[in-house]
């Protein structure tokens, strides 16, 4: 079980107006999504470009980088061991597959379970992410709305917040019991729990991601035939990763419901789902690494 409590790549800028129905909050909203135009008065220079392996070693001084790293180090070995290794694969009548299996399962085995304990002790703490932003709501640093849609998602993402907190506490209490700081059976007790509290927050992941992608396309309905080609083209590459942050939190969806509904029908689905979404939040942190280099 691995726990994920993500923001989305951009966040939309949102304008606090009254309004007297929900179209015409829509409406307003879509507005205040059109991109300001800017000016330079001179050419950018280029800059040189970062290497990979600059990059890749700035991404794992990140707790965050280390631990997607891991992960998929971690799924990969899962579902090679499921595709490969497992005795309802192909090749599982083959002698040089036992052979093989023999001397490899155990390590693979061993390499997933201690690399999900390590990437558990990586996030220990992690409770206080969403812990800030539960502090912007309190405190007002978020300014309430009036707008019906900027309402809807300030209320998911102050449930989010909530849920998040309780999510990753149990979630530490679980990986504390694991390796033996409380007892096993405490660990036993806080892994559903965690997990339900997951599954609740990737729900209001997809809703958010929903609401913003409907208030992007409205925004770039009105700017079609009076904007520039700059502001469409900002709002599309909002769109691309709202849409983006959708698939990942759809992948642990997947991930995460095998565990909530306690589904049994493949060792694989999980190794799957959990590779993808490990690939994709990897790709995220490249960029967004990549980006301040």
């Amino acid at each position: 079980m691995t726990t994920s409590h993500s923001s989305n790549l951009t966040t939309t800028a949102i304008t606090p107006r009254s309004t007297s129905s929900f179209s015409e909050a829509s409406n307003n909203l879509a507005a205040s999504l059109v991109p300001k135009p800017t000016f330079s008065s001179s050419k950018q220079t280029k800059r040189p470009k970062v290497p990979n392996i600059e990059i890749f070693r700035r991404l794992v001084l990140l707790s965050d980088g280390r631990d997607k790293t891991l992960k998929i180090i971690q799924y990969s070995a899962k579902l090679y061991l499921w595709a490969v290794l497992s005795p309802s694969s192909l090749l599982a009548k083959h002698r040089l597959h036992t052979s093989v299996s023999s001397t490899i399962k155990p390590r693979l085995s061993a390499l997933t379970s201690h690399f999900s304990t390590t990437r558990k002790i990586f996030r220990l703490a992690h409770f206080l992410e969403p812990y800030t932003e539960f502090r912007d709501y309190v405190t007002g640093a978020n300014a309430y709305p009036y707008d019906v849609a900027e309402r809807l998602i300030y209320y998911i993402g102050f449930i989010n917040s909530i849920v998040g907190m309780l999510n990753d506490f149990f979630d530490d209490v679980y990986c504390l019991g694991k390796i033996g700081v409380f007892n096993k059976g405490v660990a036993k007790k806080a892994e559903p729990i965690a997990i339900r509290f997951w599954f609740f927050n990737i729900l209001l992941d997809i809703n958010n991601c929903l609401i913003k992608i409907w208030l992007v396309n409205a925004a770039m309905r009105n700017v079609k035939g009076k904007g520039t080609e700059e502001e469409l083209k900002k709002l599309k590459g909002k769109r691309y990763w709202l849409i983006y942050n959708l698939a990942k939190f759809s992948a642990d969806l997947g991930f995460c419901g095998y565990d909530f509904f306690g589904f049994q029908f493949s060792d694989g689905w999980q190794a799957i789902t959990g590779l993808i979404a490990g690939l994709l939040s990897f790709n995220k942190l490249w960029i967004r690494v990549a980006e301040k280099s």
